[in-house]
């Protein structure tokens, strides 16, 4: 028996129209709705030609995805079809339409004709081909964007809008990862957060092109600590503060603040499962980091203000015995053992060194018992109820599983959804077989007795990261035309809509008999006993011996009948006299040379010469980038390089509500300008040159004309060269 390949890669189709609104593009957009000049080319690359229902062809995308293998299955082909397109823009550019919402505005004159431009989104069955490798405060909050073309470099920057997934934007703020092509290092890129559309999303202007995936990381906040003393008040939380008193410090360091949240839900997941170390938690507070940037003990005690957790406020500051500070030590979580000084919202102690703190609230007289509690705490803030389940779908000839990791909420609604799409579910399973017994009184060793498995329920927990190896076994095996023997790792990704790996499953032998086959999953990187024995699991699979006859029934074709040969018309291959001429010599026509004034005025092209300018690499993208870094008085520049007033207000009321730094104001006001001019060389080198001497920043102005009359860009190593070779003149 031999089952053929059935390879199928991703495509896209556009639903409801190839327009986009106008009011989602960006404000300084020329062009209105978004078009589609040139060809839109769904690609599709099967061994056989997929075949979708009338009724499928209207339906909407969404951020969840089908199984898809074999392209001749209406069922399996609902959204993987729909996650790569590809665009030939012309000469004339404009904006297009990506997969998942995602945009792309082409400038003019930046293609050809027969130049072309593609998107594909990684379907969730091969992230782990373009998944970067994150440090583990690091997560991916959207899907993974690969972009290519047959352009490369790009002449001009192209406008890239992606959406991410929402995200706890008091805690996280979002990062943009981007690998470029050619190269294999993953690199942070330089971004616009748009928060005028429905989603969040954000915005790249570059020039080359690669794979782009949106991540967070938690907010930090930086003070300085000098040896003369330090009051901060955190911009974070207007309930954390530091005091450190005069010649505590021994010398000047750096301290980062960041918080941790913890949420009710957690809370009662905790209490669920470890309720001994839990029972006498009542409330608690965020964990709050407090870390400099190397371990030092004070000399003098320093005061730490903290918030009170949630829902509770102090009226009597004698009277709140069951409110304690935890920090954390080489040896663990401890109580802070000193006077407490308490506000209605908050709790203020001395410590002699900064490190993570948490405040809870405990049953009366039991604040000694929170330290495990708070410890428990502390590795499950990222942890929920999951469940692994096998999903199958058997066709005649072809058995297609899919293995996926979901959240327990999600469980009645997913088992439904595969239903629908003909899919059995297949749950986890621990088989533990009784021990023999071992009677010393008979000679003979008494036979080994075998019981069958027990379903037993386990609940376990996952969180973002977490990943399994698994394999295919017993009497099924994995088909070698899926890519289960190139990966054979299941990843879970907390802030993604679906983590799933899927594949074509086949008898391991010819026996048609029912089969018993299993999937065991064995979870990496978990230290803790407990925790890894939950999460090693086995994933029993049954196939009735129905269903294995008719994979090895084999299709008869018939007989076509034998064709009665006729006699060949000899009368037709008698080939009848031609009357041949005598040649005759061919009639050759004269012409009349033309003049050489008529030939160079036919010669003459109508079309004037078209010259394209190529921007100045003093004010690439990157280049402004790094320069903002060195002038971060953004508002200051932008009216020197005589902005609007509307388009400063609007600037600095939008970095204000988001947060951003200086140097991220410099960067926007920077790129919005360079949009604005049309000129993009000497003119506008010139033009900001002037605006930096005007602003009392005469460096940056010399580094950037240095920088343009050198054709380089303007890097680090090139500002601090520059900047010395200047101070030595």
């Amino acid at each position: 028996m031999r089952i053929e390949k059935q390879h199928s890669t991703w495509g896209f189709s556009l639903e409801g129209g190839d327009k986009c609104n106008k009011d989602d593009m960006n404000e300084d957009d020329n062009a209105g709705d978004c078009k589609t000049s040139g060809t839109v080319t769904p690609v599709w690359e099967t061994t056989t030609p997929p075949e979708i229902d009338s009724n499928m062809k209207n339906k909407q995308i969404s951020n969840s995805w089908s199984v898809g293998i074999n392209s001749t299955q209406k069922d399996m082909l609902d959204d993987d079809a729909h996650l790569k397109v590809s665009y030939s823009p012309g000469k004339k550019g404009g904006n297009f339409g990506l997969p998942l919402g995602a945009k792309l505005t082409v400038p003019e004159g930046l293609f050809g004709k027969k130049d072309s431009i593609s998107c594909q989104v990684a379907p969730p069955s091969q992230r782990w081909r373009h998944s970067p490798v994150l440090p583990y405060y690091e997560h991916l909050t959207s899907e993974i964007f690969i972009l290519n073309s047959t352009v490369h470099p790009l002449k001009k920057s192209v406008i890239v809008r992606i959406p991410y997934y929402q995200i706890d934007s008091e805690h996280n703020e979002i990062n943009v990862k981007g690998k470029w092509k050619d190269e294999e290092e993953w690199v942070n890129v330089g971004f616009l957060h748009k928060s005028d559309t429905s989603s969040p999303c954000i915005e790249l202007e570059i020039d080359r092109l690669g794979v782009f995936v949106v991540t967070f990381t938690p907010k930090k906040e930086t003070f300085e600590v000098t040896t003369q003393g330090c009051l901060y008040n955190a911009h974070m939380s207007k309930y954390i503060s530091v005091r450190v008193p005069k010649k505590a410090a021994e010398k000047n360091f750096q301290c980062a603040i960041q918080i941790t949240p913890i949420t009710e839900e957690k809370v009662k997941l905790a209490k669920e499962f470890y309720p001994f170390e839990t029972s006498e938690l009542e409330n608690v507070s965020e964990i709050i980091d407090l870390i400099p940037n190397f371990q030092c003990t004070f000399r003098r005690a320093v005061s730490v203000k903290l918030p009170l957790p949630a829902n509770v406020e102090v009226e009597n500051e004698s009277a709140n015995t069951d409110i304690a500070v935890l920090a954390k030590l080489e040896s663990g979580w401890e109580l802070v053992d000193t006077k407490y000084r308490f506000t209605r919202t908050t709790v203020t102690c001395d410590v002699k060194s900064l490190t993570r703190f948490c405040v809870v609230k405990s049953k009366p007289d039991r604040k000694k018992r929170m330290a495990a509690a708070v410890s428990i705490l502390e590795g499950r803030c990222e942890m929920e109820k999951g469940e692994v389940m096998a999903f199958i779908n058997f066709q005649e000839k072809t058995w297609f599983l899919v293995l996926e990791c979901f959240p327990k909420n999600k469980l009645d609604s997913k088992i439904a959804e595969m239903k629908e799409k003909g899919f059995r579910h297949f749950k986890k399973e621990i088989s533990k077989p009784e021990e023999p017994v071992d009677n010393k009184q008979h000679f003979r060793r008494p036979p080994t007795i075998k019981t069958k498995s027990q379903n037993v329920p386990v609940e376990f927990e996952i969180f973002d990261g977490l990943k399994w190896t698994f394999n295919v076994s017993d009497d099924l095996k994995a088909n070698l035309d899926s890519d289960y023997m190139e990966n054979k790792d299941l990843q879970y990704y907390k802030h993604l809509p679906e983590s799933l790996r899927k594949f074509v499953i086949e008898p391991k032998t010819t026996e048609e008999r029912t089969l018993i086959g299993a999937i065991n999953l064995t979870p990496v990187g978990i230290n803790d006993q407990k925790v890894r024995e939950a999460s090693t699991m086995a994933l029993r699979i049954e196939v009735d011996e129905e269903t294995v006859k008719a994979y090895f029934h084999e299709e008869v074709i018939p007989e076509e009948p034998e064709v009665k040969k006729e006699k060949p018309n000899l009368d037709l291959l008698r080939t009848p006299e031609i009357k041949v001429d005598k040649p005759t010599t061919p009639f050759t026509p004269k012409f009349k040379p033309l003049p050489a004034s008529v030939m160079e005025r036919l010669m003459r092209t109508s079309r004037p010469q078209i010259i394209i300018e190529r921007e100045s690499k003093a004010i690439t993208g990157k280049s402004l980038r790094n320069l903002s870094k060195y002038v971060p008085e953004g508002l200051t520049l932008a009216v020197h390089l005589d902005l609007p007033d509307s388009t400063i207000t609007g600037i600095g009321f939008d970095a204000i509500s988001n947060g951003l730094s200086m140097a991220d104001v410099t960067y926007k006001i920077l790129l919005y300008w360079k949009r604005t001019r049309k000129d993009k060389k000497d003119l506008a080198v010139e033009m900001l040159a002037d605006a930096l001497r005007e602003m009392g920043r005469v460096e940056a102005a010399h580094v950037v004309q240095e920088c343009h009359k050198n054709s380089k860009e303007v890097t680090p190593e090139i500002y601090s060269e520059l900047l010395s070779k200047m101070a030595l003149s």
